[in-house]
């Protein structure tokens, strides 16, 4: 199930979060936080239901559906 436009939220700024009030080495805060906003968009993503629009090689117009899975 995909989280919710809050928990994605709260996610990205606990990836902020845990890296500050610490001395760290930058390149690997950075590093670290990058894993973590793409984790937590990630989860925000799968299980998502998409619905896709176009038109087919004949000219009509198709509409599908479909879950967003890896």
């Amino acid at each position: 199930m995909p989280i919710t436009e809050q928990q994605l939220a709260e996610e990205i700024e606990a990836a902020f979060n845990n890296d500050s009030d610490k001395v760290v080495n930058p390149a690997e805060a950075r590093n670290r936080q990058a894993k973590a906003i793409a984790a937590a968009i990630f989860k925000s993503m799968i299980g998502r239901t998409t619905i896709v629009t176009g038109t087919s090689a004949t000219g009509g117009a198709v509409t599908g559906e479909g879950i967003i899975q890896v």
